[in-house]
């Protein structure tokens, strides 16, 4: 019985370990500056956008290459959904309606953002 418990908390304290050592390379790799270059120029935000400006500019640029990515795999999520439903699977339909879903969703945000 004390060598299960042992097991126990050596398992428990590896686990913190693990969730610590993530949590630190989370907060490092979230601190890097270049990073933050990369985006904005990629969205080809203006350095002078400041606040709610620079948010809106941001979501415009990336939303239209998700909308695009997603137009083009939602087909196959719906051909995947048909082909598990005709076989019997219950997740079938929830593949198809999540395939159209995040469509429709992406398409509202380029809505609302334009």
């Amino acid at each position: 019985m004390l060598f299960v418990r042992c097991l126990t908390q050596v398992r428990s304290s590896r686990q913190t370990t693990v969730s610590v050592a993530g949590l630190v390379i989370l907060v490092i790799a979230l601190g890097a500056g270049p990073m933050s270059g990369i985006v904005r120029r990629a969205a080809s935000i203006p350095q002078t956008a400041q606040g709610l400006e620079g948010f809106v500019n941001a979501a415009n640029a990336l939303i239209t290459p998700a909308l695009v990515a997603m137009a083009a795999v939602a087909p196959l999520g719906c051909i995947v959904g048909a082909g598990a439903t005709m076989f019997g699977s219950r997740r079938g339909m929830v593949m198809i309606g999540a395939s159209l879903g995040t469509l429709i969703f992406l398409g509202a945000v380029k809505g609302i953002v334009a």
